[in-house]
């Protein structure tokens, strides 16, 4: 990805992120029910922690149980969170090349891979606060960003999540088209490890619209018709998801 670099990316995110927070701590995470923004922020500040430890390790695998607690009491929460990030950022402000162990099968163990991952996981859960802060006046996610973002979650969390929880509810081939930056990909799910080209073809079920759009929809922040999606051919698919992609 050119410029500007994830660590650039990762830093602005969290910061932004911090700033919705502030003062609304104990709102509901509308697309993450589980969580009030307090809660959001004390998981994704452990997960920078936890990314910080991999770094440091150089290649060796580090458990998340190694992952140190949010502080109790909440005025400390986004002081220890933005001392956290500005930590990360450094950590991670090295050769892309270098060693570091990373949970997918299909990629290289190294810093550019959790370069780009906290970029965009930070990314995502500055849209869930702006969410449970302002409803429905969340900053989209970067055009180009979430393009890199679609790329990630097709090859690194998707096979996970059909391996782990088959299901019959997805089937045929699915294109994705972004329609606001160069991005397509093809799916086919019908193949016996999940099948992914980035290339435009036709599909049983198409879903365009701006990158921002597809990605958060992949990831089940929004609707479809929310996101400013247009599905075409097999609707059913499009339908499915939420039920059959729990991540």
């Amino acid at each position: 990805m050119d410029a500007p670099p994830y660590t650039t990316i990762l830093a602005a995110e969290g910061a932004a992120l911090a700033d919705a927070a502030e003062g609304h701590l104990d709102r509901p995470v509308p697309s993450c029910p589980e969580w009030k923004v307090a809660g959001l922020v004390g998981h994704l500040g452990g997960i920078h922690g936890w990314t910080r430890q991999v770094v440091a390790a150089g290649g060796e695998r580090v458990s998340m149980r190694t992952i140190t607690p949010p502080p109790e009491d909440q005025a400390d929460l986004l002081p220890w969170f933005r001392a956290g990030l500005a930590e990360l950022v450094e950590a991670l402000s090295v050769d892309a090349d270098r060693p570091a162990w990373t949970f997918s099968p299909n990629a290289p163990d190294t810093v550019g891979w959790w370069q780009r991952r906290q970029a965009l996981e930070t990314a995502v859960h500055r849209w869930d606060t702006q969410t449970a802060a302002d409803p429905g006046r969340a900053d989209p996610i970067a055009a180009e960003l979430a393009v890199a973002g679609v790329d990630e979650f097709l090859a690194d969390f998707l096979p996970r999540v059909l391996t782990g929880q088959p299901t019959e509810a997805l089937t045929g081939t699915l294109h994705l088209h972004a329609t606001d930056t160069p991005g397509e990909w093809w799916l086919d799910f019908g193949a016996d490890d999940l099948a992914t080209r980035r290339e435009h073809a036709k599909a049983d079920t198409a879903v365009r619209g701006p990158a921002s759009g597809l990605y958060l929809w992949l990831w089940n922040r929004q609707a479809p018709d929310v996101a400013g999606l247009e599905v075409f051919g097999r609707a059913e698919t499009v339908e499915a998801w939420a039920g059959a992609v729990k991540l």
